[in-house]
């Protein structure tokens, strides 16, 4: 009889997952507590494979929590990482024994590629884009997937033994790993996120530290050597340990020093690449390209390969993303700050007075340390979503009173750029997550675009 298993989500890696266990000859059950067709709305890419597998006989149960007795036929749960593990149904798996996974896990025991896992709070798409980029340009079959967008599952059965994957992963996605073991790994830095879901950061931080649970020997993990929580984790790890550091030389890894980065491999000093070639700017893509840079070349991957992809690579969509220059006022979307410390970062990195646009959905943070940077840097605030008054009032109680409360984005664009005088950046970057309006922060920074362009075009 056929391993029957439910796959929690339908969104892209629950129906990647679907596919590939049906393709395997599974009996699948597919179920998601929204409608199928806002599911669809919100991911139109998986129409097609979605309504393929229906014709191959997927069960599927849209619009309601599935009911828990569904679990005596069931042999794994496969659930997506936004799901929580204390849903009914995943609580009722645990309570009879039935083992809960995720995808990572699900793919990671179904190849034999190795796997390059990258972690951390912030930096990680890029991180993880430029390895990949990295990777493919020495000429390594390279699949850059994951929490990045796109799904593990949908390569592992192409992949070859000698080919590469290179694996954004989250939190939510460490959580439900048992045998996931990735030849290199990295936690690029630890800040408070996701308390909504965590509630202390000793929670999420040991939820970041199961990327190195089961590695072991020739294994190695990449630590931010100037992030003291990553380096007192990395202590647990038993496996090799290399470092990256923007402001001191390190005995093993990678560093910044004199404009330039280096390799230190036991003792051996190799220039890589002059931080002014690189094609990403800024403090935190030093970071991301050390990060990547100690990565890839302790995989064995040689020095030009390394260099030339520094120099070449430009970033992702929605990482301070430049979107257009209209009457002198630069428009930059970081719809990826999706926390207080993201959106630190991408102020930091503005050289112009910036008319930010800020707020979102409440994932418990604390924003004193963020409206500190603001009062620095921040010529006027339009607040927006959820959080908006909690920030103004965490704004006001510092002394900061430029802020303007907003009831939409349209609005919030039209105030921003009103506000904005030639020589200023009009930033999104929000400090918060998205969910309180869009679905994702691939949209909310979609939708900023297009109405950045609408201005541009009046």
């Amino acid at each position: 009889m056929s391993e029957k298993i439910l796959v929690i989500g339908a969104a892209r890696s629950g129906v990647a997952v679907s596919k590939l266990l049906m393709d395997c000859g599974k009996a699948v059950i597919l179920t998601d507590n929204r409608p199928e067709d806002v599911v669809l709305a919100e991911f139109p890419q998986v129409r097609e494979t979605l309504a393929e597998l229906e014709v191959k006989g997927i069960e599927t149960v849209f619009g309601r929590q599935i009911d828990t007795k569904v679990i005596n036929e069931i042999d794994r749960v496969v659930t997506s990482p936004g799901v929580p593990l204390t849903i009914p149904i995943i609580a009722e798996a645990y309570r009879c024994g039935v083992p809960v996974i995720g995808e990572a896990e699900l793919a990671y025991c179904m190849t034999k590629a190795p796997f390059v896992a990258i972690t951390g709070t912030n930096g990680k798409t890029t991180t993880t884009t430029l390895t990949g980029e990295i990777f493919k340009n020495s000429g390594r079959k390279t699949y850059t997937v994951g929490n990045i967008g796109d799904p593990i599952s949908n390569y592992v059965m192409e992949a070859a033994p000698e080919d590469v994957f290179v694996t954004e992963i989250s939190a939510f996605q460490l959580e439900t790993i048992n045998k996931f073991r990735p030849v290199a790994s990295a936690i690029l830095n630890l800040s408070p996120d996701h308390m909504d879901r965590y509630g202390t950061m000793e929670n999420y931080i040991a939820a970041k530290a199961r990327i190195f649970e089961n590695q072991r020997g020739e294994d190695f993990l990449v630590l931010n050597a100037d992030d003291e929580q990553v380096c007192e984790l990395g202590r647990q790890a038993q496996c090799r340990k290399y470092y990256f550091s923007l402001d001191k030389k390190v005995a093993q890894g990678a560093y910044a020093m004199d404009g330039g980065i280096f390799i230190n491999d036991n003792e051996s000093v190799i220039p890589i690449c002059r931080i002014e070639e690189m094609g990403i700017k800024g403090p935190h893509n030093v970071q991301n390209a050390l990060a990547a840079t100690v990565l890839a070349y302790f995989m064995g991957v040689d020095v030009v390969s390394i260099t030339e992809t520094l120099k070449s690579f430009g970033g992702v969509e929605h990482r301070q993303e430049f979107v257009a220059t209209i009457d002198g006022v630069d428009y930059i979307n970081d719809s990826k700050g999706t926390n207080t410390n993201a959106a630190i970062v991408a102020l930091n990195a503005m050289t112009k007075p910036v008319i930010l646009i800020a707020g979102g959905y409440d994932k418990k943070e604390d924003y004193s340390e963020f409206i500190e940077v603001v009062r620095k840097k921040v010529k006027r605030m339009v607040l927006v979503g959820a959080t908006a008054s909690q920030i103004e009032e965490t704004a006001e109680g510092q002394g900061y009173y430029s802020t303007v409360r907003v009831g939409d984005y349209d609005e919030a664009v039209k105030v921003a750029s009103e506000c904005a005088a030639p020589g200023d950046v009009v930033l999104l970057s929000p400090a918060c997550a998205s969910w309180d309006m869009f679905d994702n922060f691939e949209i909310r920074g979609q939708v900023f675009k297009d109405l950045v362009k609408r201005i541009g075009s009046n």
